[in-house]
């Protein structure tokens, strides 16, 4: 914000910080209780897997992808919000909680290296949805691949599209405790 002083410049700016002062923030990502999932795995896990890698599959870095290519507008972002909404700090957060959250899908819709290893596609292909999938599912498409079976490599993020939408927000009061 820019100012040159005048009548009412002090009462607006404390007029201001008392909007702001009581602090509050946003977290974007898979939140904690948000475990509605029928699957045996919580979305946040699986996020998790896909996000670091494990020892069986490479990283898949959406959400560190999403934040570098996006942090550097977030503050011009939070600005635009907190004109648009009169200063309301928890308005304005979930309006960037939003923009974040969407960002977040984007990469994970978008997303494209490593692609899926044959096993992975061809379960995908056989089973849609991943919790109708049994052990000896996999052991037999693990056994079809070594022989030869394929599939479309499909999306490398999406399987049931759980995942991606399970990315959300909420606004907190007080200061973030991470």
């Amino acid at each position: 914000m820019k100012s040159t002083g005048g009548p009412g410049w002090e009462a607006a700016i404390a007029a201001l910080q008392k909007k702001v002062a009581q602090g509050a923030h946003v977290n974007v990502g898979f939140l904690s209780g948000d475990e509605e999932s029928k699957q045996e795995i919580p979305p946040a896990t699986i996020a998790a897997f896909n996000e670091f890698g494990t020892a069986t599959s490479p990283p898949r870095p959406f959400m560190r992808n999403a934040i570098a290519e996006n942090k550097d507008d977030w503050p011009k972002q939070m600005a635009a919000a907190l004109l648009a909404t009169d200063y309301d700090v928890e308005k304005a957060l979930g309006m960037v909680g939003e923009k974040i959250k969407d960002q977040i899908v984007k990469e994970i819709e978008s997303f494209t290296e490593p692609a899926n290893s044959p096993l992975t596609s061809l379960l995908k292909d056989r089973f849609p949805v991943p919790d109708r999938m049994t052990v000896a599912d996999v052991w037999k498409a693990m056994r079809d691949v070594r022989e030869g079976a394929t599939a479309p490599p499909g999306k490398p993020l999406i399987w049931s599209g759980q995942m991606r939408d399970s990315v959300a927000f909420e606004v907190k009061d007080g200061p973030s405790e991470d």
